[in-house]
């Protein structure tokens, strides 16, 4: 129903150009349309090889046609029609005065293939085991965990040669499908086929003035999204009663902006200041869940309701010849105005984040003799929380200086140093809670994103060009955050990161590229087994073998290289196109331990292997018509100690395969025929 709309919309703008006032002028048309076919092999092994796309046999259409006068200019495009991931637009602009836009899309997105699952109606929100108890696995049934999204709608943009302008949008995105949700308790813990049919529906406005002087924007955006399957009910093989999970929630959301900036201002200068508030709401009431909920309940209606507001303003200057400046500052608030769940006696309460940013900072960049420009800045920021403990405020102290110098035609050297300062204050109340208790040992655990560290950051690339027809670069970048203070929680991480690349055009012939790398990373920290009765201090040693403080070092190196090459075998006739592509990452985590029994290291933790081969020949038959023909080759394998032996019934747990395809080998081959017109 939507394509054929949509080609009916299409069909009627092209004859638009018609009316009076167009009808005397020159038109152009010009265009292509190409066809083939596609076969591939190996496709079906896993929902990777083709996770964002439609590699299956198929034919292949691709087209495109452009009316083009002195006042109008038309086009239309399709990309990949009929597939899975085919693709149509539609642009109009009369020059000076307006323009429009029309679009269709769909992108698969490939989770997993064979799946398997002992529950009935699949694709539903009622899951349901036949019998008392999940039949062998022999039985399961088989199913694919995928979701194929769908945005189609449009644009319109007016000026009429004038400095105002306005500008409508509307879109809707539908996704439909299956994904997994891991879910359950104490009890046992299921991977479920969760039903997706989302709709979301965008409407944004906006208007303005703009001169060579200053320009003033005003934006507003609509959001609605809706879920056809508010709850997933689902028969626990545990216990044997039916659960209730639910889904992502109606909800709507909505955002206001105003962008203004003056130009030509003293000093050279241009002021750019901007805001925005935006509010997302959505409700809840236990009538909607067809069962009992938990006793002493504050509220059985939960409302959601967060709003942000953001400014800022910048103001970048040329006092100098030699001298750039610029000042900034931002601000953002998150306010969240939900309704607090609460629990007669405390327990699972709602706790419900908010926070407030200030940012500020200056930038200079100073030009010295020798092709020499110094650059440097200070940036502060300061983040006040709500609800997080662990991170209830703090203050980031950011200093960087940066050299680069191309007094050499052939050379150009960059180098840059930043260090950062984070401060970060806690604020547990734990007044009356026993050293003992295992709410005690919050206070010693400091999350990374949050916890106060030092940070130094080194950047260094040089760019060579030898000659006219070639180039080099290589690069270096060295991190280390040190999370001094943390008792519990990463200690350190360190990343080295080295690159090359290259590019070389000789002549009409050939024109070669590549490039390599390497990254390694590792990631320290501390961690403690608590036992109850035992008391809940890391920091104490209480020679308990039940309680005991253990370590975690994370390791990972990584190495990539490519090569590209474009050869014209036949000048202007015969070209050939080659690429190959080949990434390896090996990871490790190491333990040790105080406890009486060692910890082993996991040597295959997140480890893959990727190789990529692809060759076209593109050969131009006549001046209009052209033939292409390609082939691109891939595998991958994928080692995580999760994945080892996989079972789908381990103790206390039903998985139903999901990711476990990760490993594939892959043939694409293709033909295709090109009108020019």
């Amino acid at each position: 129903m939507k394509i054929q709309s949509f080609w009916f919309i299409a069909a009627a703008l092209l004859i638009l150009p018609a009316e009076k006032g167009l009808a005397n002028e020159v038109a152009e048309f010009s265009g292509s349309l190409e066809v083939g076919a596609q076969v591939a092999d190996g496709v079906e092994e896993s929902a990777k090889s083709q996770e964002y796309e439609d590699l299956d046999d198929a034919l292949i259409g691709n087209f495109t046609l452009d009316y083009d006068t002195e006042s109008y200019f038309l086009g239309i495009e399709g990309t990949r029609v009929g597939l899975d991931d085919q693709q149509y637009q539609v642009e109009g602009r009369s020059y000076g005065k307006f323009k429009y836009s029309l679009f269709y899309d769909e992108i698969p997105h490939n989770l997993s293939f064979d799946a398997q699952t002992f529950y009935s109606s699949v694709g539903s929100d009622t899951l349901t085991i036949e019998g008392s108890s999940p039949a062998n696995q022999a039985s399961w049934r088989t199913f694919d965990y995928h979701v194929d999204r769908q945005k189609f709608g449009g644009t319109f943009d007016l000026s009429f040669d004038s400095p105002f302008f306005f500008h409508v949008g509307v879109e809707r995105v539908e996704k439909d499908g299956l994904k997994p949700l891991g879910t359950g308790s104490f009890s046992g813990v299921v991977e479920l086929p969760e039903p997706v049919d989302y709709a979301t529906n965008n409407f944004t406005l906006a208007g303005g003035y703009r001169t060579d002087e200053m320009s003033i924007k005003l934006s507003g955006l609509y959001s609605s999204f809706s879920n056809e399957n508010t709850f997933l009910d689902w028969q626990n093989p545990f216990l044997g009663i039916t659960e209730h999970n639910s889904l992502p929630p109606d909800n709507d959301y909505m955002e206001l902006g105003v962008n203004m900036i003056w130009r030509q201002l003293p000093a050279l200068s241009t002021l750019s200041v901007a805001g925005s508030y935006s509010n997302l709401t959505n409700d809840f009431s236990q009538d909607q869940v067809g069962s009992l909920l938990p006793s002493g309940l504050n509220s059985t209606v939960f409302e959601g309701d967060i709003s942000t507001m953001s400014l800022s303003a910048a103001l970048a200057s040329r006092p100098t010849d030699d001298l750039d400046t610029r000042l900034f500052y931002k601000y953002f608030d998150r306010n969240n105005d939900s309704t607090v769940i609460e629990y007669d006696g405390g327990g699972n309460d709602t706790h419900l984040l908010e926070y407030t940013r200030h940012t500020l900072g200056f930038d200079a960049d100073y030009k010295l003799a020798g092709h020499t420009r110094l650059g440097g800045g200070y940036e502060y920021e300061n983040v006040e929380r709500r609800n997080r403990p662990d991170g209830d405020s703090n203050s980031d102290n950011l200093l960087y200086v940066e050299l680069k110098n191309t007094s050499l035609d052939y050379l150009t050297a960059r180098l840059k140093y930043s260090y950062l300062n984070r401060d970060t204050d806690a604020d547990h109340d734990l007044a009356g809670v026993s050293a003992f208790a295992s709410e005690y040992i919050v206070q010693f655990v400091q999350r990374y994103d949050v916890a106060s560290k030092q940070k130094h950051e080194i950047q260094a690339a040089v760019e060579l060009y030898p000659l006219d027809n070639l180039d080099f670069g290589v690069s270096y970048t060295y991190t280390d955050n040190s999370y001094d203070d943390v008792v519990l929680g990463r200690t350190d991480d360190t990343g080295h990161e080295f690159y090359l690349d290259f590019m070389w055009r000789a002549a009409r012939m050939l024109d070669l590229s590549g490039f390599a790398g390497y990254e390694n990373y590792q990631a320290d920290s501390n961690h403690y087994n608590y036992s109850p009765g035992q008391i809940a201090d890391p920091r104490v040693a209480d020679r308990s073998p039940s309680s005991f403080r253990w370590t975690q070092d994370i390791s990972e190196d990584f190495w990539i290289v490519g090569l590209n090459a474009g050869m014209s075998i036949i000048p202007d006739r015969l070209r050939l196109n080659l690429s190959c592509q080949y990434q390896k990452s090996d990871g490790k985590s190491d333990f040790t331990s105080e406890g009486s029994s060692a910890l082993l290291p996991i040597t295959q933790y997140d480890d893959y292997d990727i190789t990529t081969v692809s060759a076209k020949v593109d050969y131009t038959l006549t001046e209009r018509l052209g033939l292409g023909v390609g082939y691109i080759y891939e595998k991958s394998t994928y080692e995580d100690q999760q994945y080892l032996e996989y079972d789908y019934a381990p103790g206390g747990t039903y998985l139903s395969g999901a990711y476990a395809d990760h490993d594939y080998e892959v043939h694409v081959g293709y033909v295709t025929i090109k009108y020019s017109f």
